[in-house]
């Protein structure tokens, strides 16, 4: 007959495998979901918008003018804020996911799989990387 005790040690492994699916599954729910409205979702009516007009919108450097402001202080002001405005939720989308990939997933996995110099470890990282766009 098994005692209490026996019984646990039994189902911990069961119970250590759960949790890390449901950890990866929150993990692939956030990245999806982030990379959904910060990068898929904006960038595909980009996509329309080009293909209808053969135009991409204005220019981050120099807006609606025809050319690059005169090198100043204001200039490289507006610089930083418009571009701020324009990448602070894809940059705030990397620290998520940076920190939960430190956090739920095994550093011992990700050197196994990305940490090599083989052809089949950059293909892994490669292929990773292009649901970010990155």
């Amino acid at each position: 007959m098994q005692t209490n005790v026996e019984t646990n040690a039994a189902k911990q492994p069961a119970r250590g495998k759960a949790k890390w699916a449901v950890w990866g599954i929150v993990f692939l729910a956030v990245a999806f979901i982030g990379l959904y409205f910060v990068k898929w979702n904006p960038y595909f009516h980009k996509a329309f918008l080009a293909a209808n007009t053969h135009d991409i919108g204005a220019s981050i450097v120099s807006g609606k003018d025809n050319g690059a402001p005169a090198p100043s202080w204001n200039a490289a002001w507006g610089y930083a804020v418009t571009y701020f405005l324009a990448i602070w939720k894809a940059a705030l989308l990397g620290i998520v996911l940076g920190s939960l990939v430190q956090v739920l997933i095994p550093q011992n996995w990700l050197v196994r799989v990305f940490g090599s110099k083989s052809f089949r470890s950059t293909a892994v990282a490669g292929v990773s990387s292009l649901p970010g766009m990155m």
